[in-house]
């Protein structure tokens, strides 16, 4: 077959299967010629593999230029910790908590140039992926957003590196927003990386005499950046991190970031050793492309390569194998690599969502809180958001701290991170290259983590919502149209329309529902007997792994005082 027929049929057949999810949601599967064809030609024929990645040419190394924090239009970052805004419910991750404990929050501005890279030879599923240099010293400027514990002696020895989101405009920080508070607490330094060129953009956009000069030419520089980033804080910790010594780096990345992270431990870990561990939420089956875009070059399924020998969790919830079709690329663990799956839990969560609406209010005051169709309304803040329905509160944030700090254990103490009882419960259809979830009356799939949440209801859950809901938009050509943006940001990895931004926050955050009084009282006959229930889960989460004593506490502690998981207003058990 034709070398060109080939990569034209296969980037038709990941368009069509990253549309299964959609499809399957909307109760039918409507295919066309063309995506009947892209499935038909669904395994590609096997391949010989590529040859030895090249070596990456020798370049300079980059210059800090440290950012005045009250400059620019605005007088702060983008991104920057919010100060407490008296909203009832607000996080609790706020300047004042940074003052708490003696953080650092610095901004600088990182330039150099990079490599461009390109496929060498075929990409096969199995991750083993080489790379050659296509351009070299092909410069950039961007922004490192930087975290730290003034105290040397607080400092834990581990560098985060968070691959800032760009998928829903501007340039977020996803991970910070869900493992912060624990970060802070013990003690991490932390370095947000504006890897691609739409999070540039966005910046200069936002603040253009701040960000004067920010650029680069496209993502195919953003591999190279991320790499740069480890070496600067590496070599100029001094600068970067008010002198503490760095003893271990982890990468880390969210949705779209997740699937660069994954293509980089494919394809870069293995030359340049940048990083010592990586952690990954919410991957799709595919992983990112080595230019611009989301999926453009990716096989179908992406796994991580086995040879891999720096330390990977990679964690999905349910969300992520309804809408990412994650469960397609399941594969077994092994010595460095652990895979969790947490049910009940939509892409987003609530604890990410009621950070990003404090700072995004800040930031972006004329940007819509998104309003989604279904679920429970916020009340008695005296705000906006007042009506506005809750985000899918299942706790995808206390997973993902717990892999930070079980992350930490197997880097600095050599002891890898616990396996998880068991995957998501899932029934593959269309010959296995989608999965549904078994769930119960809940919404909560069977096996994965089980958290309080699951083991002890108060609530039923959904992993999607709507921004509009009607018969039509139940139909799948129909849906297909209002997912442009789906579109949009699989050529540029950004979505910069306002509707289509709503639409895709509201499919990937899911929401809830309160049980009833009688169906509480069914399940827990005294609030204390839910209690008992919660404690019983949540110790026995610690003693797994997959739940910190501290955050442990904290939820015991809601639930002993006669509430249910944090929602705004809480809800007593009766």
């Amino acid at each position: 077959m034709n070398r060109n027929v080939h990569r034209s049929r296969a980037r038709a057949r990941r368009a069509a299967v990253l549309l299964l999810p959609l499809l399957v949601l909307a109760g039918t599967m409507a295919l066309d010629s063309a995506t009947a064809e892209a499935f038909w030609w669904w395994p590609p024929p096997p391949r010989e593999e590529a040859a030895p990645t090249s070596s990456a040419s020798s370049l300079p190394a980059p210059t800090l230029t440290e950012i005045p924090y009250t400059s620019g239009e605005h007088g702060y970052p983008y991104d920057a910790v919010p100060p407490p805004s008296g909203v009832v419910g607000e996080p609790a991750l706020n300047t004042r908590f940074l003052e708490r404990y003696d953080y650092a929050e610095k901004e600088f501005k990182m330039s150099g140039a990079t490599d461009v890279y390109r496929e060498n030879g075929f990409w096969s599923s199995n991750g083993n992926w080489n790379i050659s240099v296509t351009q070299s010293n092909v410069p950039y400027t961007t922004r490192l957003l930087v975290r730290y514990p003034k105290n040397p002696a607080k400092f834990n020895g581990t560098v985060i590196f968070e691959w800032t989101n760009v998928t829903t405009g501007g340039d977020q920080d996803p991970v910070w927003s869900e493992i912060g508070e624990e970060a802070v607490r013990q003690g991490y330094a932390f370095v947000g990386v504006t890897a691609q060129k739409a999070g540039m953009e966005d910046l200069l956009r936002w603040d253009p005499k701040r960000y004067a000069g920010l650029g680069d030419s496209s993502d195919g520089q953003s591999y190279s950046i991320f790499t740069q980033a480890a070496e600067a804080v590496k070599a100029h910790s001094a600068t970067l991190l008010g002198g503490l010594t760095p003893k271990r780096l982890i990468g880390m990345g969210d949705s779209q970031s997740a699937f660069r992270v994954d293509t980089y431990v494919n394809a870069f870990q293995p030359i340049t050793h940048a990083f010592n561990g990586f952690i990954a939420v919410g991957r799709a089956v595919t992983a990112a492309p080595l230019g611009n875009g989301l999926i453009a070059t990716s096989p179908f399924p992406a796994y991580i390569r086995t040879d891999n020998t720096a330390p990977f969790i990679q964690l999905n919830t349910q969300g992520d194998i309804v809408e990412l079709d994650a469960a397609a690329a399941r594969q077994a663990d092994n010595a460095y690599l652990r895979t969790w799956e947490l049910p009940g839990a939509s892409h987003i969560d609530a604890h990410e969502a009621a950070y990003e609406i404090e700072t995004i209010a800040r930031e972006e005051p004329s940007l819509p809180v998104p309003a989604c169709t279904f679920g429970t309304p916020i009340e008695g803040t005296g705000t906006v958001l007042d009506g506005v329905n809750q985000v899918n509160n299942t706790s995808l944030y206390e997973v993902e701290t717990a892999a930070l700090v079980d992350m930490q254990r197997w880097l600095a103490e050599g002891v890898p991170a616990p396996h998880e009882p068991s995957q998501i419960s899932t029934t593959p259809v269309f010959f296995g290259l989608y999965d549904l979830v078994n769930s119960n009356q809940y919404g909560v799939g069977g096996g994965g983590i089980r958290m309080p949440e699951a083991e002890v209801p108060t609530e039923e859950y959904s992993v999607i919502n709507f921004a509009k809901l009607t018969a039509e938009s139940l139909n799948p050509l129909t849906l297909f149209g209002e997912l442009t943006s789906f579109f949009e940001a699989s050529q540029t990895g950004s979505i910069s329309n306002p509707e289509a931004r709503t639409a895709g926050l509201c499919l990937l955050s899911g929401y809830f529902n309160n049980l009833s009084s009688a169906t509480l009282k069914a399940l827990y006959p005294t609030p204390e007997s839910y209690a008992n229930r919660f404690k019983a889960v949540a110790e026995g989460d610690v003693a797994a792994g997959f739940m910190t004593p501290t955050q442990a506490a904290e939820s015991v502690a809601l639930a002993e005082a006669g509430y249910g998981p944090p929602q705004q207003p809480l809800v007593r058990i009766p």
